[in-house]
């Protein structure tokens, strides 16, 4: 009998940039996906220099918010892998599938308005978060940007 260990969606999240960053030659940059642009559109008002980790997570802020993106490489892991990680750790938070997004998508409204999507395409992990008070237009709006960006890979 297979037992699983119950992670929080950061540690999840963890596993998974920790696991893939050995792979990490064809992923694009996350600070080449979130520009500034993107980033002021989600939270309604001009941001500060980018924060680089890596080429992995680019992250802007406001003095009250913070949109963050990561891009990493996950050649071992499958659909089922990522879709299970991803319901067990939002179970407390309500997550919600997204279909035909990418090879598994998940929304997650998350707490203390940390909203993420987080999405597995073509062995690729990539996570979008907004700190902001969910509306169904930032929902909506996270979606779409997530889809522009998996059009880039």
């Amino acid at each position: 009998m297979r037992s699983y260990a119950v992670l929080t969606l950061p540690a999840a999240l963890a596993v998974l940039l920790i696991a893939g960053s050995a792979a990490r030659a064809a992923v694009p940059k996350a600070c080449d996906l979130l520009t500034a642009q993107t980033a002021a559109s989600l939270l309604g008002g001009p941001v500060g220099a980018p924060t680089d980790v890596q080429g992995m997570i680019c992250s802007y802020s406001t003095k009250t918010a913070i949109v963050s993106l990561s891009v990493v490489a996950q050649p071992a892991l499958t659909v089922a892998d990522f879709s299970r990680a991803m319901q067990v750790s939002g179970q407390q938070t309500g997550i919600q599938q997204v279909l035909g997004l990418g090879d598994a998508g998940f929304f997650n409204p998350g707490g203390g308005d940390r909203n993420t999507v987080n999405v597995l395409y073509h062995h690729q992990a990539v996570s979008f978060s907004v700190q902001k008070k969910l509306t169904p237009q930032l929902k909506s709006q996270m979606i779409d940007q997530m889809k522009q960006w998996l059009a880039k890979f």
